[in-house]
């Protein structure tokens, strides 16, 4: 009974979810963010050092600059802690630099219907 009241619950928060972001979708957006940056080293230590987090996968991205839209081009990795629930999504520039494009707690893997 606690499995399907939670399968209704998830359910329902979707179903909100996605009203809410189709809403939003008629509304154009722009986020201008500013991202700590440092040496890949520096910025592990914290991230697997203090956090005790470890990667959970990687892949390419962008980032674009604030004032001229220049897209810059960087490996991306996401970090977890599974035990503590927090993460970390890094972007990783050639040049050595490191920043934190976001983070947060809470993470669990998804176990939801596989949305099509």
């Amino acid at each position: 009974m606690p499995n399907l009241i939670k399968a209704i619950a998830v359910s329902i928060s979707l179903l909100a979810t996605t009203a809410f972001a189709q809403e939003q979708e008629k509304q154009s957006k722009l986020f201008i963010t500013q991202q700590a940056c440092d040496p890949v080293m520096e910025m592990s230590a914290i991230i697997v050092g203090k956090y005790k987090e470890q990667p959970l996968f990687q892949g390419s991205g962008l980032q674009f600059a604030a004032r001229t839209g220049q897209p810059y081009q960087s490996g991306v990795m996401f970090f977890v802690n599974q035990d503590s629930g927090t993460w970390s999504l890094v972007s990783l520039y050639s040049d050595g630099t490191a920043c934190m494009i976001a983070n947060g707690t809470e993470f669990e893997p998804y176990t939801g219907p596989r949305i099509e």
